[in-house]
């Protein structure tokens, strides 16, 4: 079992063996169910139109997340 730590905007880390095992990688979609007190994530596939709908709200309201310095400050995490 991995552990992380929630920052102070409610995120956290996916270790990168987690990230391997479930063959995610940046600009994934992740959804989270809680299952008898446990959180359960699973990657999400949207088709193209629902890809590219949310990409232009990511990139409106969160464009750290297309940041490439960022990208490189947390690839080995």
């Amino acid at each position: 079992m991995k552990a992380g730590k929630l920052t102070i905007k409610h995120q956290v880390t996916i270790p990168k063996d987690v990230r391997k095992a479930l063959g995610l990688k940046a600009g994934d979609h992740v959804m989270f169910d809680v299952e008898d007190g446990r959180a359960v994530l699973t990657k999400v596939i949207y088709d193209e139109a629902t890809q590219a709908e949310w990409q232009a709200f990511a990139m409106h309201n969160m464009p750290e997340w297309f940041d490439p310095e960022e990208d490189d400050y947390w690839a080995e995490l």
